[in-house]
């Protein structure tokens, strides 16, 4: 869309003279949602492609496009994938790009609510796929747009399908005592935050364990796999029990939303498994979390 401004900068400042506040992106800058809903998902997903194009790709029409979808995002609106007839793209691309979107489409509805993270990336890479194409110079990065949003739907799409399944297994409860590789096979993951030094279920958990609840009774041989985590910024002994006792928690409530003990395995990691890398003492609220896998348990 912007390959000819980028080409010749005196056009680009005759593009963008007199809009003043339209290419203001700190506002974009200042996104810092740490939801694990699809909406907040969507948001820093949009918010690192809009900067990129920005910062990166000295490219403003598509970064403020992208900029537009995370402020709508963050907002709580609803913003959809890209239409291809908003986009000047090459005629022998569009089947491909036809045909993906209409994957997307069908993934999204579920997999927004099940995997919202990885459901908001399949949209935002097919969105960097499209543009990318349209620009169709640049063929390392259409390929990695189009083999992440490739990458992005499949997870989604095996993660919808892994309640019709898996077979059933017997509970285990036990806490790490050292680290272990992830578990192999892992086919859908959701994860749920909690507050500093806290246990107990949030106001924002219940429609996620709804979701998952209702996903695990369409099949009945269902397998999930709980397993708690903690930050750094207490001692490790305390946070290895801290992240049983999330674990123990969403164990309880899956329980209470009609999943059978049976098909259900926890574990507790800990500070041993941090999602991001951090001091020792530091509080890092992404670390502060249960994951819940539908697949097999790891060995504990």
């Amino acid at each position: 869309m912007t390959w000819i401004f980028r080409r010749f900068p005196v056009l680009l400042d005759l593009a963008t003279a007199g809009c003043g506040a339209a290419f203001d992106f700190d506002e974009v800058r200042k996104i810092d949602t740490k939801g694990i809903e699809f909406n907040a998902a969507l948001a820093r997903e949009y918010k690192a492609l809009a900067l990129f194009e920005l910062d990166d790709m000295g490219d403003p029409l598509s970064a403020r496009r992208f900029r537009d979808k995370a402020l709508a995002s963050a907002q709580g609106r609803t913003t959809a994938p890209e239409e291809l007839d908003d986009w000047t793209l090459p005629w022998k691309e569009r089947p491909a790009l036809a045909a993906a979107r209409v994957r997307l489409l069908a993934a999204l509805p579920k997999g927004a609510h099940f995997m919202p993270e990885v459901a908001a990336r399949a949209q935002t890479s097919f969105d960097c796929w499209i543009e990318q194409q349209e620009e169709n110079f640049q063929a390392d990065d259409i390929q990695k747009c189009r083999d992440g949003f490739y990458a992005a739907v499949t997870l989604v799409e095996r993660g919808l399908s892994a309640a019709q399944s898996f077979t059933p297994g017997a509970a285990v409860i036990a806490a790490a005592t050292k680290p272990e590789p992830e578990p192999a096979s892992v086919t859908s993951a959701y994860t749920l935050l909690f507050g500093f030094d806290e246990f107990a279920l949030g106001g924002e958990h219940a429609a996620v364990l709804d979701a998952i609840a209702g996903a695990a009774r369409q099949g009945r041989s269902v397998r999930l796999v709980v397993s708690g985590h903690a930050d750094r910024a207490g001692p490790e002994p305390y946070n290895q029990t801290l992240s049983q006792k999330r674990a123990e928690t969403i164990r309880r409530a899956l329980i209470e939303r009609g999943l059978a003990p049976d098909r259900l395995a926890v574990a507790a990691y800990g500070e041993k498994r941090p999602r991001v890398a951090s001091p020792d003492g530091m509080r890092e609220p992404r670390n502060r979390r249960v994951e819940i896998v539908f697949g097999p348990a790891p060995s504990l």
